[in-house]
């Protein structure tokens, strides 16, 4: 029972910290007056994602997880030199022999596969802290991959100051962020690395910053986003090319040379990204350009069998082709951004979660009818971050929704979309707001005038 009075003392310790930074940083950076609510609400998602699956279902993967690097950690403190030749080593038989019946065995299902035993590997140190405690390496990972949200944050609020309050909302508080990406799992550290990631990427093509320190951190948490999950680089690596490129033709004055450069654009994009992710060949898995879509349909014909008890969607059957694909786009789309529906849940996660879908959608629908068509889409090409995000945000999705029909497994791959298309409908219906205020005022002040 020493682990919570443990884990108090841990949260006093963190929490006057934190305030202690953001005393000292509020000053010069407002923003800072969300640090503690923000890290408030990682802390609880994690704790309360522990708690489910340790009290209500009882196992899964997370507590595989800890078992696993709960055996490293028994072996760093029975052999050093044996436990560095297993850190460092490969997931074979022979490696997993240096484990003994004083240490556990890794399972060797999870062992032998390449990125859940990355993820093994990064949760060891934080089991060391906590010394080997479930609930304290929880609380660790939660502060630990904060600081990616946090990053991300400040990032679009020094591009959007003014609309702090739904930048906070979209990227610190959303409730499935913060249930799905806090735990003792895969998604909180692939969400941390794709969020450092993106803000590397930024401040390259912002020019912020060391532009040596920032390829650096690209390298980095590419190579950790790669290591765990890497079908996010199948998304992010176009969307990127698309963003670096608008954000080069939006500085050319000439609108008649700006239209006659766009196709170039694409062409860019498409051979680009093509390229590119072959390059990262057979370590996309079922997510690689040879074997996405085929993967894809053999799944929605898997879906239909009874052992899912409804916990699944089906989108329809189609040919594994790049044209029967984008057929079923607006029914992968639309599933990858808002299911589970709230008639789709068969437990009491998946309800909160719809829920949580039925805002999204709620709130996307009511973006949508306030836009002024004719004007959204030069707002776009004006702001190619939020050009980004929205890209990111539609192709991630239909990616998901296309390749992974479960209900379970879609709402912790949808993760590291919702804060990018959070906050793309929070500045556009921000911008709405100011505009119709604007619209008010002077409506007012001409109706005073004729007076």
């Amino acid at each position: 029972m020493w682990e919570y009075p443990a884990m108090i003392l841990l949260l006093i310790v963190v929490f006057l910290t934190a305030a202690a930074i953001r005393k000292s940083k509020i000053t010069r950076f407002p923003e800072y007056r969300f640090f503690i609510w923000g890290l408030l609400t990682k802390v609880l998602g994690g704790l309360l994602f522990a708690s489910i699956y340790v009290f209500y279902y009882g196992q899964g993967d997370t507590t595989s997880f800890y078992e696993c690097s709960l055996a490293f950690c028994k072996l760093f403190l029975h052999d050093t030199s044996d436990f560095f030749t297993a850190y460092f080593g490969g997931g074979t038989q022979e490696v997993k022999s240096y484990f003994t019946s004083d240490t556990g065995e890794p399972l060797m299902y999870m062992f032998a596969e390449g990125s859940t035993r990355f993820t093994m590997k990064l949760l060891v140190p934080f089991m060391l802290l906590s010394g080997g405690s479930y609930f304290i390496t929880t609380v660790l990972v939660a502060i630990f991959t904060y600081g990616g949200l946090w990053q991300l944050f400040r990032m679009f609020y020094k591009k959007f100051p003014q609309h702090a309050k739904g930048l906070a909302v979209a990227i610190l508080f959303m409730p499935s962020v913060m249930f799905w990406g806090s735990g003792i799992m895969k998604d909180s550290f692939t969400l941390a690395a794709t969020c450092y990631l993106i803000v590397a990427i930024y401040n390259l093509i912002e020019s912020k910053g060391n532009k040596v320190l920032n390829v650096l951190r690209m390298i980095l948490f590419a190579f950790v986003v790669v290591s765990i999950k890497a079908y996010v680089i199948v998304i992010l690596l176009p969307s990127t090319l698309v963003w670096m490129l608008y954000n080069r033709v939006r500085k050319v004055r000439n609108k008649l040379v700006r239209k006659l450069i766009l196709p170039f654009v694409y062409v860019i994009v498409i051979t680009g990204s093509y390229f590119g992710l072959n390059a990262f060949g057979e370590s996309l898995g079922k997510f690689s350009v040879k074997n996405a879509l085929k993967t894809a349909a053999i799944n929605q014909n898997d879906l239909k069998q009874d052992y899912y008890e409804g916990n699944s969607f089906d989108i329809g059957d189609f040919d594994p082709t790049i044209g029967g694909a984008l057929s079923k786009f607006p029914q992968a789309t639309l599933a990858g951004l808002f299911r589970p529906y709230v008639w789709d849940s068969r437990n009491v996660v998946m309800f909160l979660s719809a829920l949580e879908n039925l805002f999204v959608l709620g709130f996307t629908l009511l973006v949508l009818f306030r836009l002024n068509w004719s004007k959204v889409s030069s707002f776009m090409v004006s702001q190619p971050l939020l050009l980004y995000c929205l890209v990111f945000s539609v192709l991630f999705a239909f990616m998901i929704g296309l390749t992974s029909p479960n209900y379970g497994a879609l709402v912790r791959f949808r993760i590291p979309l919702t804060p990018l298309y959070m906050t793309c409908l929070m500045v556009l219906n921000g911008e709405l707001k100011a505009k119709r205020q604007q619209q008010t005022a002077r409506n007012n002040t001409t109706s005073s005038l004729a007076i």
